[in-house]
């Protein structure tokens, strides 16, 4: 997996072999083919035989408030549930030029699922040493969680992320792939290099930063009366935030090839930044 410098530089390469139509408009179709591109050329290869296996887990769980999980490549998609417990399901999948050299991929992979303190440790990091040239290993978790698990954290290489119906601070950051959370509230802490962040139906609270090298930001919150600050940025993308008509707010906003402008409403409550270096802001 290549180092966000290097994403960038194959990016940049991407946009300019591809052209530009506009200096001042990021196409979005654009920007998300890119992001396909990327991730595409880092997890496939043509030609190869594939292995798979799947696994559950389930822990009581009603005395945990954290959720931690280290990933390489995979995607993970987390809701909360009404039982006590936590499931996990784990999708191993294995590429490689051989049937028998996509089994031992699987054979020779570990991962860790740990009970640490009030945690629920998960580590699905693959070793680079351990995979053949032509082969790849992609990790996918299926989680649900009870309602008292409310600090989400996250650290992943390359896949998507979705969270549903969770309310608590979250510290999501990938690599290359999207992050989606709806239904839920909190505090937001959240990073991509490559890939999109989308909010949907949200309460926010406390102060949440969002932030992407490429890609597109798009939220639209229930309420906002809780929090303090937001702070959403991206270098190569659009950024549309949606707040309710009754909020307490001071937006300050710096948009490409536009002097920064101010809008507030109330008693200026919230502080609100919003900057793209190459893109479109629409606040509502």
């Amino acid at each position: 997996m290549k180092k966000s410098g290097s994403i960038l530089i194959i990016i940049l390469s991407l946009l300019l072999l591809g052209g530009c139509s506009s200096m001042t408009k990021v196409d979005e179709d654009a920007v998300k083919d890119v992001s396909d591109k990327i991730t595409k050329a880092i997890i496939t290869t043509v030609g190869r035989e594939k292995a798979q296996k799947q696994e559950s887990h389930s822990m009581v769980a009603e005395n945990f408030d954290t959720l931690k999980i280290n990933g390489s490549v995979g995607d993970i998609d987390i809701k909360s549930g009404e039982s006590k417990e936590a499931t996990i399901d784990v999708n191993i999948i294995a590429q490689s030029d051989s049937k028998k050299n996509a089994e031992k991929l699987i054979e020779e992979y570990s991962y860790t699922i740990d009970e640490n303190m009030n945690s629920i440790d998960i580590d699905t990091t693959i070793a680079s040493h351990k995979i053949f040239n032509n082969s790849n290993l992609n990790v996918e978790l299926s989680i649900t969680v009870p309602e008292n698990i409310n600090n989400i954290i996250i650290s992943s290489n390359v896949g998507n992320i979705k969270i549903t119906d969770i309310e608590g601070i979250y510290d999501v950051k990938v690599n290359v792939g999207n992050i989606t959370i709806m239904n839920s509230a909190g505090s937001y802490n959240l990073n991509t290099n490559v890939g999109d962040i989308s909010l949907s139906g949200n309460f926010i609270s406390g102060n949440s930063e969002i932030s992407i090298n490429t890609g597109n930001i798009k939220a639209t919150f229930k309420d906002m009366s809780d929090s303090e600050s937001l702070k959403a940025t991206t270098d190569v993308g659009d950024i549309d935030i949606t707040v309710p008509e009754n909020s307490s707010y001071e937006a300050v906003i710096n948009e490409f090839m536009e002097k920064e402008s101010t809008e507030t409403n109330g008693d200026k409550h919230t502080k609100i930044k919003l900057k793209t270096g190459v893109g479109n802001i629409d606040f509502n």
